[in-house]
């Protein structure tokens, strides 16, 4: 996942988190306002603190003569909290009091006790304690000063009644908050979109401007950048190979009728029944033939081999050879051709063995293609050096003090449709030996190089990883 992606989701999450984190905040704050007192003396806490306190009592009840006694930490208590109590025996009569209302009554009946129990009085909420002296129970009945709701979390009744319009409220505004952030988040996300769809259009159209972009969507605008700028790329490339594929087909074409000229003009010669040819003439015109001939094959075997290798349907019959003796051959070859034998080529290497895998086949032929382009393109004087050493890779090069290639035919030496020569100087120009040569090596994973300068020569270094 990109920036962008990671962006988005934590933007995402970080809106999703805070409308938690407040719902969470006034969910306690609810909570937290319905279940707590303000005790007696001032302090607050939590409202099941009087259901507790009436429980703990029992410790400050005592017995006296078989009568039930408030010791007197239990009277500081009951006089710091401003709380009442009062005991009742067996029969509901009153036995103990302190600090009790007038209106409390003296004697209670079952029903009675469960009724104030329930109820409490209109200025007490009433909490009821148990206590057992010689097989009997004694209840005691302690009120407190606050109106508490007794449910299971003991809510404070006059709050939790008052708090319910604003539970309610705050529900509905954070309701409406989380609405009113999912439409602005909508609107916000459909407005990038929408600026990304018509971006993708400009691309499609090669109208787009490259934009410099740091929200959210960063990455993709970057993206698209580098994809416009490749497009672009690619446009000027097709339209350059378009331009060069109309030459060289022009070339080619031009280059058909040479070969094809004079052997169609001898033919016609030989057919001739009125033309006396004497034996002399008869080879004559049958080495042009043969030569024309020969070219005008080399150029349709150029034609395909570049097609093969341009759609990988050339496979490779690699194996293990001397690559020394492999190119020391192909020099001697080369010396042992009569055009080219009375041509200063020398041979160099550090190494008498470098063991290398590859397929015969082609790379001689993508190397002779390099040979051949130092020795047609500059003058017999011309020296051609070439060397094969081993170090990190496996290194052929193949230098020359000829006279060079200009900087701007340079840049397309390896482009498949350029030809940079004289087709009517030089027929065995085709403009696809340095493409098929390039392409060659590269399928055996080597790269090649050229280094050239007018008037001092031209150097190529192909490399390949060692063995």
């Amino acid at each position: 996942m990109k920036r962008s992606g990671y962006k988005s989701v934590f933007h995402i999450y970080f809106i999703c988190f805070i409308l938690l984190i407040g719902m969470l905040v006034a969910g306690i704050g609810m909570v937290l306002f319905t279940i707590t007192i303000q005790k007696p003396d001032g302090q607050a806490g939590l409202s099941n603190w009087p259901i507790y306190f009436t429980e703990d009592f029992s410790a400050h009840i005592v017995f006296s003569d078989h009568t039930p006694q408030i010791k007197q930490s239990g009277l500081k208590q009951l006089q710091e909290n401003n709380l009442w109590i009062q005991i009742v025996d067996t029969n509901g009569n009153e036995v103990r009091h302190y600090n009790k209302p007038q209106e409390i009554p003296l004697h209670y009946s079952p029903s009675e006790l469960l009724f104030l129990y329930q109820n409490g009085t209109t200025d007490y909420t009433i909490f009821l304690g148990s206590i057992r002296h010689n097989g009997l129970e004694w209840t005691y009945i302690i009120g407190f000063p606050v109106q508490i709701s007794k449910i299971t979390m003991y809510f404070n009744e006059n709050r939790f009644t008052s708090g319910k319009p604003i539970l309610r409220g705050m529900i509905a505004v954070m309701f409406l908050f989380i609405i009113a952030l999912g439409l602005f988040y909508s609107f916000w996300l459909t407005k990038q979109m929408t600026r990304i769809t018509k971006v993708i259009e400009e691309v499609a159209q090669r109208t787009y401007t490259p934009v410099t972009n740091n929200g959210v969507f960063h990455d993709v605008y970057d993206g698209l950048n580098a994809l416009s700028a490749e497009i672009r790329s690619s446009d000027e490339m097709r339209a350059r190979n378009e331009k060069l594929r109309e030459e060289w087909i022009a070339n080619i074409t031009h280059d058909l009728k040479t070969p094809l000229s004079p052997i169609r003009g001898y033919a016609e010669l030989l057919s001739d029944p009125d033309y006396v040819i004497e034996p002399d003439e008869i080879r004559k015109y049958g080495d042009t033939i043969l030569k024309n001939t020969a070219y005008a094959e080399k150029l349709i075997d150029d034609m395909k081999l570049t097609y093969q290798l341009q759609n990988e349907m050339l496979p490779l019959h690699k194996n293990n050879q001397n690559m020394v003796r492999f190119v020391k051959e192909l020099v001697i070859g080369f010396l042992n051709n009569p055009e080219y034998e009375s041509r200063n080529i020398t041979f160099y290497s550090t190494d008498e063995d470098i063991q290398l895998l590859f397929d015969p086949v082609l790379l001689k032929r993508a190397l002779n293609n390099l040979l051949a382009n130092a020795l047609i393109h500059n003058s017999k004087e011309t020296e051609v050096a070439v060397s094969v050493k081993a170090e990190k890779n496996v290194q052929i090069c193949i230098q020359d003090n000829g006279k060079g290639i200009a900087k701007e035919a340079l840049s397309n030496l390896f482009t498949r449709y350029y030809q940079g020569t004289n087709t009517e100087a030089k027929p065995e120009g085709t403009g696809l030996g340095l493409a098929i040569a390039k392409q060659i090596i590269e399928m055996h994973g080597g790269s090649i190089f050229v280094e050239s300068h007018v008037g001092i020569g031209t150097r190529f270094i192909v490399e390949f990883p060692a063995s």
